[in-house]
């Protein structure tokens, strides 16, 4: 993710981007999946012994494709100088390339085979990958493409595209570093032909305009889609995921118009980037066991055809049973925000993790502003608003982030405390400066004696924040890392390593 990440940034096309842009492409470029390969392990003095005996040379054919598949572009390409058995190694192996890979290294020696040369001659990233992906028989096994504002390459976007439908290119990454918001490009229709598709990541496009409109499946292989910062109608959207009968993962992130939405949102306004009011829908899901981080006062969530709204009960068509990690990003103090909260707990009756991100009542949103009321949020305020299955009798862990000693929040969780029967664990994590130990961590023990705690035997544990500023509600790579049992919990991740 290194090379990719100094591709982006030291570049000339984030240097012309404006720095709504920058923010917005750093996001994309965070949610990108990781490169199979890396340029961590040279090649260079690999291939023979200190004896002098070319011993690797002498492995069967089948390894050889292996380690060739397991090394930068670069290096794949000098094994056809190695020894002669080496020549048709890389044209037998199916293709794994990153864009940033194919740049000059001023400590690496002139090419010696014939296509290294020419790679090695030519001065733009964008005809380097053209020649690589011509050169190539295929299959293509993995393309990391994220090197280029393709605006000023639609020769090359439309001959990629072709090249990798034809050559069945089987996990694509496809970044356009746009320079700004409005000159976001169409990707071509022709991706509807990667027919042999299993994953796929595309960043900072618009959707084709023509879309190929039979009822046949466009990617009947695919399983992961990421789609981050496109720009796309509801109606393209669900085009999109009728034509993937076998999709397992899904991610959509620095959208505009979403109609599911798993991260965060961002739009245009005049001048700044903003906070958009997106619409959430989930129909059915039998299989969707963590769902985060909504935002209520941006998103609009809608289960099956029922918008949720202030006072919303559940039904069978207004709850998603299947969720039991929820996550939300809410303003708790905020009267127009947490007043939708409880019918957003409602219609997931089965949670047993709850993650609550505290914003920061003080700080709004760039753009126009709802204005809200003067009601206050207080304990009170949640009695009243009747009972909620969840907590009543399924979460067992509450962890509330950002935990700043509002009464806001302390009413919630006392309230929390007082009606979770089967509440273990309540782990409350200090805002960036705070400690346990401090007046803060103080204020929390104080006011959570007076608790009558539903369950006697729940353990209430203070934490500092694990990062070195606020927020970080998420992690991108850990919420598509199925190993990982729970992908909100940032305390296990590795902060910068992680994406954030």
């Amino acid at each position: 993710m290194e090379d990719i990440a100094n591709l982006v940034l030291t570049g000339p096309e984030f240097k012309e981007m404006d720095e709504n842009m920058r923010l917005v492409t750093m996001d994309v470029i965070k949610a990108m999946p990781r490169p199979t390969i890396s340029t961590a392990a040279p090649l260079a003095g690999a291939a023979t012994a200190s004896d002098g005996v070319d011993r690797i040379s002498r492995l069967p054919a089948g390894i050889l494709r292996d380690i060739v598949s397991r090394l930068p572009a670069k290096d794949a390409v000098r094994t056809t100088a190695l020894a002669k058995r080496w020549r048709r190694v890389w044209h037998s192996t199916p293709l794994v390339l990153v864009d940033a890979h194919l740049l000059s290294d001023s400590g690496m020696d002139a090419w010696a085979a014939g296509l290294f040369r020419i790679l090695d001659a030519m001065g733009c990233l964008a005809d380097r990958v053209s020649h690589v992906l011509t050169a190539h028989p295929g299959p293509f096994s993995s393309v990391y493409l994220a090197g280029n504002n393709m605006l000023y390459h639609p020769d090359k976007l439309a001959l990629w595209i072709k090249l990798l439908a034809a050559k069945g290119v089987k996990e694509l990454a496809f970044v356009n570093l746009a320079s700004r918001l409005d000159d976001k490009l169409p990707i071509p229709a022709d991706l509807f032909k990667c027919t042999a598709l299993t994953k796929l990541y595309i960043g900072t496009w618009c959707f084709p305009d023509t879309l190929p409109r039979a009822r046949t499946a466009a990617f009947p292989y695919l399983r992961e889609l990421g789609l981050c910062s496109i720009h796309m109608k509801d109606e393209d959207l669900a085009f999109l995921l009728d034509r993937c009968p076998v999709l397992e993962k899904l991610m959509i992130s620095s959208g505009r118009w979403p109609r599911l939405l798993l991260w965060e949102a961002w739009g245009w306004d005049d001048h700044h980037i903003t906070n958009m009011s997106c619409k959430v829908k989930i129909g059915h899901a039998p299989k969707l066991r963590f769902l985060g981080f909504l935002v209520p006062g941006m998103h609009q969530l809608e289960i099956g055809n029922t918008a949720i709204k202030v006072n919303t009960k559940a039904s069978p068509n207004t709850t998603v049973p299947s969720v039991q990690v929820l996550g939300l990003q809410v303003k708790l103090g905020t009267y127009i925000e947490a007043r939708v909260l409880p019918s957003f707990l409602r219609c997931f009756p089965n949670i047993e993790t709850l993650y609550v991100q505290s914003e920061n009542d003080d700080i709004k949103f760039w753009g126009p502003q709802t204005t809200g009321t003067s009601k206050v949020i207080n304990l009170k305020f949640w009695k009243d608003a009747g009972p909620i299955e969840c907590i009543q009798k399924h979460i067992k862990k509450l962890v509330l982030r950002e935990f700043r000693g509002r009464k806001s929040e302390l009413d919630f969780l006392k309230f929390i405390a007082e009606h979770a029967q089967v509440l273990e664990d309540m782990v409350i994590v200090m805002t960036h400066g705070f400690s346990p130990s401090d007046n803060l961590g103080a204020k929390l023990r104080i006011f959570m004696a007076s608790a009558k705690w539903a369950n006697a035997c729940c353990k209430m544990m203070a934490f500092k924040s694990p990062f070195p500023i606020q927020g970080n509600a998420w992690c991108h790579l850990r919420g598509f890392d199925f190993s990982v049992e729970d992908p909100f919990d940032v305390s296990k991740c590795h902060g910068d390593k992680c994406g954030h």
